[in-house]
């Protein structure tokens, strides 16, 4: 009878990961944060980069494939930016476009923090 009640579409996927990354810039590499929550085909996160953390969010496909929005801050001002890349549970490659520079953002998924040191 439950069988019924799914058609496999409905095949609910959430996670949640955080990601050391590098964004190139015309003036050096930059290191930072991505945080990432995916509910099915929504994703949203914070973007913490040059000493500031804007949120973003998009639709992401089942492979990773995704389309996200948000801003950018810098020293001298707010860039908002469309990305496209992909997104796993292990890695993540975006393109951001702004209106006039484009930025690549590549990382890898954060090591997760223990909850109890161990002692030897």
């Amino acid at each position: 009878m439950m069988e019924a009640l799914f058609s496999g579409k409905e095949r609910k996927c959430m996670w949640s990961r955080s990601y050391n990354v590098i964004m190139r810039t015309p003036i050096g590499a930059r290191y930072g944060t991505v945080s990432v929550t995916v509910d099915n085909s929504t994703i949203s996160g914070m973007l913490d980069i040059l000493k500031k953390a804007n949120p973003f969010h998009g639709n992401i496909k089942e492979k990773g494939d995704c389309r996200i929005k948000g801003e950018l801050t810098t020293l001298m001002r707010t860039i908002p930016y469309n990305a496209m890349g992909r997104i796993t549970k292990e890695a993540l490659v975006l393109k951001l476009k702004g209106e006039r520079e484009s930025f690549e953002i590549t990382g890898t998924v954060s090591a997760p923090i223990p909850v109890k040191e161990q002692t030897i």
